[in-house]
């Protein structure tokens, strides 16, 4: 059973600097090929400063940037090798791209424990808020993720 009073917890502060080439990258995973994601003169001429942000990099930031989150995962009790990831939502305050350094904290901000067939599950909901080098917030990103017991 999820120990509840870990909600309201927060991780220490990590940074994550947007390459253009990442942006390029997840767009080639995914086989994307709208110009602007992939090239700088491209995305110029659709009216952007530069390269704009992939809607799914943010993904990216947790992963890359946050090297220190499946430690994190487990001193909230739970099993990184048991969670599942359940959903996941942006919420873009302001533009980001390739340049910008970031500042994400991360914040369990739900948890619970729910009985199902298989045996139980926690599902948490972790909240990511990030601001840029000159301290603007630029986006939210919730993650939902269950852990099976």
């Amino acid at each position: 059973m999820f120990d509840t009073s870990k909600v309201g917890q927060s991780f220490p502060p990590f940074t994550y600097e947007v390459e253009r080439c990442k942006i390029h990258e997840l767009a080639l995973a995914i086989g994307d090929d709208n110009p602007i994601y992939h090239s700088r003169k491209a995305a110029q001429a659709a009216g952007y400063p530069d390269v704009p942000l992939f809607p799914t990099a943010p993904t990216m930031f947790s992963f890359w940037g946050n090297t220190k989150y499946g430690k994190y995962i487990i001193d909230l009790g739970i099993n990184p090798l048991t969670v599942l990831h359940g959903e996941e939502e942006y919420e873009y305050l302001a533009p980001i791209y390739p340049g910008d350094t970031l500042t994400g904290v991360t914040t369990l901000v739900d948890g619970k424990t729910r009985k199902g067939q298989a045996g139980s599950m926690d599902i948490l909901t972790l909240e990511t808020r990030y601001t840029n080098q000159h301290g603007q917030a630029v986006l939210v990103n919730r993650t939902v993720a269950i852990a099976r017991g």
